[in-house]
């Protein structure tokens, strides 16, 4: 939808999922990976702003874990030009900076509907614009490169092949199963809510006593609650929590192998020196478990857990 090709480059954080840069090396475009913040895992714009060159077509800002990334920022940063952004809110569905919604601050975002999301309905999601010119290319694209959308509105006499495309769009049961949990997203956030806030009424002071941080989060974002992540001080401190809590029945995530350093992103011709912050940062973030079926009394077990684990 956003006529990236050949010759234009995309400037993506490697921190984040590996469908975040296909999606536009599938089409020819130069990746460039940028640093991340540690403080929030979000895009860092002192380090996008040193890596736009001419070439540069978009800016992909991902928000981390719910957590908005600083979208006014990188609109002041790209004023002037041609530079799009695109974000990426897989994992921003129902969170906020101020009153607008993640993935619908740019002129195009992307939410995720994956069974690793607060709504999933398997492996689909949802593209959002705010530029009605580009409605009519986005429905054809995503009806397989033809207009039958347009031929079962009426506004053309008979369907044909107008642009490159694929089947985007979900089966009917994926749309059903989905659409029955967004008859009931409030409820779902209820659930989740008190979890996130316990965690970090828990953690938040500890963070202050003992070798790991927590996230820091703008006054001006809603989170939505998908995640909680603590970042600690080494590498071997993460391991020790992590396996800490293995033992004791409780599964803490380690992050992204980030995407400049992986086998494709070194085919691409970057090494793990390339984002010193970046790798650091990954090699420390933990996520803790997080899900609808938990209880306030969880989070509190698994918040014990960290803090008999490091003392």
């Amino acid at each position: 939808v956003a006529e990236v090709g050949p010759g234009d480059e995309v400037i993506v954080p490697s921190y984040t999922f590996a469908a975040t840069a296909s999606a536009f090396l599938r089409t020819g475009a130069d990746i460039v990976f940028c640093e991340i913040d540690p403080s929030t895992m979000n895009i860092d714009i002192e380090d996008v702003q040193r890596r736009i060159t001419p070439r540069t077509r978009v800016i992909v800002p991902v928000h981390y874990g719910g957590i908005g990334a600083d979208m006014d920022g990188l609109s002041r940063l790209i004023e002037g030009t041609d530079i799009i952004l695109i974000e990426d809110a897989a994992q921003g569905l129902e969170s906020r900076i101020g009153t607008r919604w993640l993935g619908t601050i740019a002129p195009m975002g992307t939410i995720s509907f994956h069974e690793t999301k607060n709504l999933h309905a398997g492996l689909c999601g949802a593209l959002f614009l705010n530029d009605a010119s580009l409605f009519g290319r986005a429905e054809d694209m995503w009806e397989r490169g033809t207009n039958r959308t347009k031929m079962l509105r009426g506004v053309v006499d008979k369907y044909t092949w107008v642009e490159p495309g694929s089947s985007f769009y979900p089966s009917e049961l994926q749309a059903a199963f989905l659409f029955a949990q967004l008859e009931h997203i409030d409820q779902s956030h209820s659930e989740r809510q008190p979890l996130y806030e316990a965690y970090d009424r828990r953690l938040r002071p500890s963070s202050d006593l003992l070798p790991f941080s927590v996230p820091e989060v703008p006054l001006d974002r809603t989170l939505n609650a998908h995640s909680y992540f603590i970042t600690a001080d080494t590498y071997d401190t993460a391991e020790r929590i992590r396996e800490g809590l293995h033992g004791r029945g409780v599964s803490a995530y380690i992050g992204y192998v980030p995407l400049h350093s992986s086998p494709m992103g070194r085919r691409l011709g970057y090494s793990a020196d390339d984002l010193p912050v970046t790798e650091e940062a990954a090699r420390r973030v933990l996520r803790m478990p997080l899900h609808n079926s938990m209880t306030v009394e969880d989070v509190e077990f698994v918040a014990d857990a960290i803090e008999d684990i490091l003392t």
